[in-house]
């Protein structure tokens, strides 16, 4: 299947709140479980538009047809001794997966990274989750740390990946 990568618009901010919704429910990997998820399309607009502003931030979705089907965002943070860093999440609908879409996102993201001159890309995975390891080992990312029994996931406690992405001077 053919999809795009492209920058968030504010427009985009009802079929993102879909797109979260529809990730939430699918998998387990996302922080967010379903019901927590209370963002409206006035918050979700801000918050591309804040994202959108940021030099060390970026959101990025994969379109399939006209529908979103995956999202990467590297969020920012604004206290100085940060701004060097950016915090990637990315999600995939389950139909998309193996198709090469989180891969060309992270792709993007770490090509964005070097031209916004960030030192360093970092992230949190379930140490489970395999494929999505791989898929950051595939582009530079390595693991700094394990977060032991970090996340309650129905019942059980999982531990996470701390991993990241420094890039050379």
């Amino acid at each position: 299947m053919t999809f795009i990568i492209r920058q968030a618009r504010e427009t985009d901010a009802l079929s993102l709140i879909a797109l979260r919704r529809r990730l939430f429910e699918e998998t387990s990997y996302m922080l967010w479980e379903p019901g927590e998820f209370k963002q409206t399309e006035d918050d979700e607009r801000g918050r591309i538009i804040r994202l959108n502003r940021q030099p060390n931030s970026l959101i990025l979705l994969a379109e399939a047809g006209k529908q979103l089907v995956g999202v990467l965002s590297a969020t920012d943070d604004e206290r100085n001794q940060l701004r060097h860093t950016s915090v990637l999440s990315v999600g995939v609908v389950r139909s998309h997966w193996s198709q090469g879409i989180a891969s060309r996102m992270v792709q993007d993201a770490v090509t964005w990274s070097l031209t916004a001159g960030l030192k360093r890309l970092e992230l949190t995975v379930h140490a489970a989750n395999i494929r999505a390891v791989s898929v950051y080992m595939r582009y530079g990312f390595e693991v700094e740390g394990l977060r032991r029994s970090s996340l309650l996931v129905d019942g059980k406690y999982i531990n996470e990946y701390l991993m990241a992405l420094i890039h050379s001077e």
